[in-house]
């Protein structure tokens, strides 16, 4: 299969092994994809086509061709150039490892992936992007057939499932318990079109159907346990957790283009990966969300969604680690601004904690955040941060909420009162 239309002679292919799953692309040097019978064209964001698997056999042209093989954040990619001879051309590639973040822990999820290609397409995609975990948006049918077990494909470090994720459309109190008995996260998918600072961006910025924009509420009132955005709108983020808010930084939007786990949710799990384990390690705040880079932070020995309880003046030192790409500056910054900065791979500094704080890791490209933390919570004599330039910020946000949204059941007074109540 090709991109075009056109016939091409019989009599060349290539027969494309890495010994594990990876994403394969191969182009002439017309731009054309070529792909196996039976699979889907499909481009990712640079334009190159690919498709999944190993020990592939594909029909070429006997042209110049261009062969990648890939695997995910987790890898580079090894590329050669040929022209095949008749008959097979055997073309062995294997793409280097970056660094293996099972091995310290760390399994990274996408947590919106719909089911809208073929079920052996999704499981082909999360093996051969090494994507340890998938959390499928499915239809009715197939989450009644499969909510809370593990997709036929899942194994040791790729779990698969319907409903492990509850992407908030309207959230009530009544849907969390029952959600969260059956063990879902609970957040929004889609939070906003892009980076943020005003909370009248927010307030305009937010998706009208998974209103990512009623976090503000659902944060204080502690409905919900991630926001998707910590990448792109990672000020908004900030001034949610200064404001004394405790959520997951995680990532994905459903809008993306290109390959499954593009952006992902890394979460640090205690014993083997599972779908329960994973959920749990991402409610608890043991978290980074990435594009690319794997980013580590700990307070003195203690890691994301870890608190802190300390004296006034007490010091702690602050340690941030990041390997992979995307990844020019690594800075460590409070609900106060920057503690540190630095180029890769590792920033350190100490703290003396005055008043309630809290310390996250984030990792830039260009200026622009290509993976961030949770944060770890220095509480004072048992005291959470709540700032109030942010709560002041959380504060007008709800008053601009007001303006667009109906509050039937009250939430955003409730929401306003436990403000109110930190600026105490």
């Amino acid at each position: 299969m090709r991109d075009d239309t056109k016939p091409v002679a019989a009599g060349q292919t290539l027969r494309l092994r890495a010994g594990f799953p990876c994403r394969w692309s191969v182009w002439t040097e017309d731009g054309r994809g070529w792909y196996p019978a039976g699979t889907s064209p499909a481009r990712d964001l640079d334009g190159l086509p690919y498709f999944h698997g190993d020990d592939m056999v594909l029909e070429v042209p006997a042209q110049r061709l261009t062969v990648r093989a890939a695997r995910g954040m987790e890898y580079g990619h090894a590329q050669t150039t040929l022209t095949p001879d008749t008959g097979e051309t055997l073309v062995e590639l294997s793409p280097a490892r970056i660094y293996d973040a099972a091995a310290r822990g760390w399994y990274g999820g996408d947590l919106q992936v719909h089911l809208n290609r073929p079920p052996q397409w999704v499981a082909d995609s999360q093996h051969g992007e090494d994507l340890h975990v998938v959390n499928l948006l499915a239809g009715e049918d197939t989450a009644a057939l499969w909510t809370g077990r593990d997709l036929p494909w899942s194994d040791a470090t790729h779990v698969a499932q319907v409903g492990l994720a509850h992407d908030a459309l309207t959230v009530c109190r009544d849907s969390v318990d029952k959600l969260r008995q059956r063990g879902a996260l609970i957040g929004y998918a889609n939070a906003f079109r892009g980076p943020v600072e005003t909370p009248e961006q927010l307030v305009a910025g937010g998706y009208p159907v998974y209103d990512a924009r009623m976090s503000v509420v659902d944060a204080a009132l502690g409905l919900v346990d991630s926001f998707s955005s910590a990448i792109g709108s990672a000020r908004a983020y900030r001034r949610l957790i200064g404001a004394g808010n405790r959520v997951a930084a995680v990532a994905g939007t459903s809008q993306r283009l290109g390959p499954i786990g593009g952006e992902r949710t890394y979460a640090h799990v205690d014993g083997p990966l599972t779908a329960e384990s994973y959920a749990r390690a991402v409610r608890q705040g043991r978290t980074f969300a990435t594009t690319g880079p794997f980013l580590e932070l700990a307070v003195d020995g203690q890691g994301p969604g870890a608190t802190i309880n300390l004296k006034p003046g007490e010091r702690v030192r602050a340690t941030a680690r990041v390997i992979g790409p995307q990844a020019e500056r690594i800075r460590l910054l409070t609900a106060d601004g920057e503690l540190a900065s630095g180029p890769p791979h590792e920033v350190s500094a100490e703290l003396h904690a005055d008043r309630p704080t809290y310390v996250v890791a984030v990792a830039e490209d260009s200026g622009l955040p290509t993976a961030h933390t949770s944060p770890v919570y220095l509480d004072v004599e048992h005291r959470r941060a709540a700032r109030k330039d942010d709560v002041t910020f959380c504060l007008r946000w709800l008053d601009l909420l007001e303006r667009v949204v109906e509050d039937h059941d009250g939430r955003v007074k409730e929401a306003r009162r436990v403000y109110q109540s930190r600026l105490a």
